[in-house]
């Protein structure tokens, strides 16, 4: 079984390069610039950034983008549009968005 470091190493070629892949994908906190995040994520486990990477792949490929797979768990829910509804969940993050569409 391969470990975290080794999965980073072989698929990306450093954490760094991992880091670089994932900044233009996550959201940010609020007056967080590109130099500031990159730290940030630089200094999380290489298990929760491969993570990371797994999930905004699955949204890719699932759903296109964030808002596509909001507008899907507003439609499964009500079956209509609600714009207070689909406002609240675009707050969440991608990880809790994905729990909610497979827990229809």
């Amino acid at each position: 079984m391969s470990t975290p470091l080794h999965t980073v190493k072989n698929d990306f070629g450093s954490k760094e390069a991992l880091v670089e892949k994932l900044v233009p994908l996550l959201d940010r906190q609020e007056n967080e610039n590109d130099g500031e995040f990159k730290e940030r994520l630089l200094r999380v486990s290489n298990r929760k950034l491969l993570r990371l990477w797994e999930r905004e792949q699955l949204l890719r490929e699932k759903y296109t983008n964030k808002e596509a797979l909001v507008d899907q768990i507003v439609a499964d829910k009500l079956g209509r549009a609600d714009a207070d509804l689909k406002s609240t969940l675009s707050a969440l993050s991608t990880g809790r968005l994905l729990s909610l569409r497979s827990g229809k």
